[in-house]
């Protein structure tokens, strides 16, 4: 790809950075901080339409523009809607256990806390660490993706686009907390949306359909084709639904484990303002973004005739690749500035959560007399920056690795933890050790099948699939032959140790 002038990259981050700080800083002063609860949840009464751009633009990733575009060109036309479906579905389990939890556990903050009351402090410092973990991942994942971009477009290092990309986010959620990740979720929402729905279009004018349909039949009818896929035209796919479960349970673990989802359901002002936010955010606004990347980012890659090696390096390449091919310079820029917000929106979004587990579960664990909330404030903000700076540095280190074989990894360690959680949340049978057994069964499955299968055209599905299924077999066979029943009600009384404003209707 021919690069454009590395200063206008340096002057996308840089001036879309500076606005970010500044709108936290404003936030901040017009809208000082009270407390701990101001702090992690906006106070609890956030307007659904502000929580639903920001559910909407959060899960937007890197990934859901540069790897289902990838999807496009691994699966053909049904990566797409087996990227977007998959990715989908775990919220349909979120929302369900959120306003759950929001009734019996009124004044939570993090869903770890309801981990400790239900399963003990022992099971909380296991559902913590993959809690903390998936986090660092999607926020290294983000990070690996704005590298990726700014690299191949502008010629900036990707060491440095990397680690600048997540220092940004790092710190403007320090300064600002959550309220200022949805203001600046907000205005990003307007841009990301902006820059789709023009550039497809664009594309389609550009090549137009009977070329993309003529590209992708050569792709599935000669085997001299680069790409060549049989089912490239095929919606039905079996490739292609594999891939779907997998999406389901790599999904599953980024949304049940991601404090960041819970911080912003708490902060909404009421269970039926949560329903419509989640709702609208995924299924309407959400749900056409990967099938859009799909097939005009990923498709038309197929129908030029592109492939690693020839026009690309690897497939996570291809998104910026057609759309600088259509648009030229100004298309690079405008891809460039497209992944630059997504992932601030995501990253944004992932540092609001570790920064509620920090500021609540982690200091509590450290500190065991009673402080102020300005002090544990204080030490949520110093720990989020170590955290972002970690994961900025690790980041750098992630040059040329595929975004979407990363993410595909993810669900084996992270789909294992779900059904305990889930259980934990609705059944009073599961004890701890079922708990942690369930846990460590589904991924001592999972990694198995990744290394021992050795056709790796399905080790990555059936390894998913064992870390979601195994735990839950675990859970239910091990429950049915425990006596244990735990007490749902002494949840209500729960004390977090700081000021918590409960709307009277979650109460």
């Amino acid at each position: 790809m021919e690069q454009v002038n590395s200063l206008i990259g340096y002057g996308v981050m840089f001036g879309f950075g500076l606005l970010f700080l500044a709108i936290s800083a404003l936030i901040s002063k017009k809208l000082p901080i009270e407390g701990v609860d101001d702090f992690l949840v906006a106070g609890r009464r956030v307007p659904f339409a502000l929580v639903a751009a920001a559910v909407s633009v959060s899960w937007i990733w890197t990934t859901t523009i540069m790897g289902s575009a990838e999807s496009g060109m691994w699966f053909g036309v049904s990566g797409g809607i087996n990227y977007a479906w998959g990715a989908l579905v775990p919220f349909f389990v979120f929302i369900p256990l959120v306003i759950h939890m929001r009734r019996i556990m009124p004044k939570a903050t993090t869903f770890t806390e309801f981990i400790e009351q239900r399963f003990g402090k022992k099971t909380k410092n296991v559902f913590f660490s993959f809690g903390v973990a998936v986090i660092f991942y999607i926020i290294i994942e983000q990070g690996v993706g704005a590298g990726i971009a700014f690299s191949s477009i502008f010629g900036i290092p990707y060491k440095l686009a990397a680690f600048l990309a997540i220092m940004i986010v790092t710190l403007y959620i320090a300064k600002a907390g959550l309220r200022g990740s949805l203001f600046n979720d907000l205005l990003q929402f307007f841009i990301i949306a902006g820059i789709l729905l023009t550039v497809a279009p664009l594309i389609i004018n550009h090549f137009g359909l009977d070329f993309i349909y003529k590209g992708l039949t050569d792709v599935a009818s000669n085997p001299n084709n680069l790409n060549y896929n049989p089912d490239a035209l095929s919606l039905l796919s079996g490739a292609g639904f594999r891939y779907g479960i997998t999406a389901m349970v790599v999904a599953m673990g980024q949304v049940l484990l991601s404090q960041g989802y819970y911080s912003m359901a708490l902060a909404t002002a009421s269970n039926r303002s949560l329903f419509f936010a989640y709702i609208i955010g995924t299924v309407l606004a959400w749900f056409p973004i990967p099938i859009i990347c799909s097939n005009f980012f990923g498709n038309v890659g197929l129908a030029m005739g592109i492939a690693p090696g020839h026009g690309i390096e690897f497939t996570t390449q291809i998104s910026p690749y057609v759309l600088q091919y259509v648009l030229g310079g100004s298309g690079a820029i405008i891809f460039c500035i497209l992944i630059f917000m997504t992932a601030m929106t995501t990253g944004g979004n992932c540092l609001a959560g570790v920064q509620a587990l920090f500021t609540v579960d982690l200091y509590k664990s450290i500190n065991k007399k009673p402080d102020t909330e300005a002090n544990q404030m204080r030490f949520g903000r110093i720990a989020t920056i170590c955290f972002g700076l970690l994961a900025a540095l690790v980041a750098t280190s992630l040059q040329g690795v595929s975004l979407l074989k990363i993410d595909i990894f993810s669900g084996i360690l992270f789909g294992a933890p779900c059904s305990a959680f889930f259980a934990g949340v609705f059944w009073k049978k599961p004890t701890p050790t079922i708990a942690v057994v369930s846990i460590f069964a589904g991924l001592a499955s999972g990694l198995a099948a990744w290394v021992l299968i050795a056709n790796q055209d399905i080790n990555w599905f059936i390894g998913n699939v064992l870390s979601l299924l195994v735990p839950a077999l675990v859970i239910v066979v091990g429950s049915l032959l425990t006596k244990h029943e735990f007490d749902f009600a002494k949840l209500q009384d729960y004390d977090p140790g700081h000021k918590v404003n409960v709307t009277e209707e979650v109460s």
